[in-house]
């Protein structure tokens, strides 16, 4: 369609998903092609009947205009402190892989929102970055602070 880099592409995205189904008991959140949608209640049963029918809405809407579903890329995941989980959701007669981490927008969100999994891949991250540049603030670097400065 258009490269990832492109100035029109997020705009003609927008306009072509301005009409995307919403309900009143979910909410939806999207940046660019990333979809997560929300819900909330105490029973996990009436959770997934919520969400199952706002994804039936998107899977009508997304046949309508010719769009694909990555289903291998969707993930379904309870944000909760009890045990167990909620029903399988399906999308286009495909069982939604239920998850214990998820990561969206560059964020990665645990079951119980205790943040491990981020701050440890975040760490993770920024080990590997110190090691690219240890070349250039290590001790024998010439921008080292430890050695001087010949003007």
């Amino acid at each position: 369609m258009f490269p990832q880099e492109s100035i029109l592409g997020p705009f003609l995205y927008t306009l072509y998903t301005a009409d995307i189904p919403i309900t009143t008991k979910t909410t939806l959140s999207t940046y660019a092609d990333d979809t997560a949608i929300t819900t909330t209640h105490l029973n996990p049963t009436i959770t997934s009947r919520r969400l199952q029918a706002h994804l039936q809405k998107i899977e009508l809407w997304t046949r309508k205009w010719r769009l694909k579903i990555n289903e291998s890329k969707s993930a379904h995941i309870t944000f909760t402190l009890r045990k167990g989980s909620c029903p399988p959701l399906y999308i286009n007669q495909t069982i939604i892989t239920q998850t214990d981490t998820v990561k969206y927008l560059g964020l990665h969100f645990d079951k119980r929102l205790t943040w491990r999994e981020h701050v440890t891949k975040t760490r993770k991250h920024l080990d590997l970055k110190t090691r690219e540049l240890l070349w250039l603030i290590g001790k024998r670097s010439p921008l080292s602070l430890t050695n001087e400065l010949l003007i």
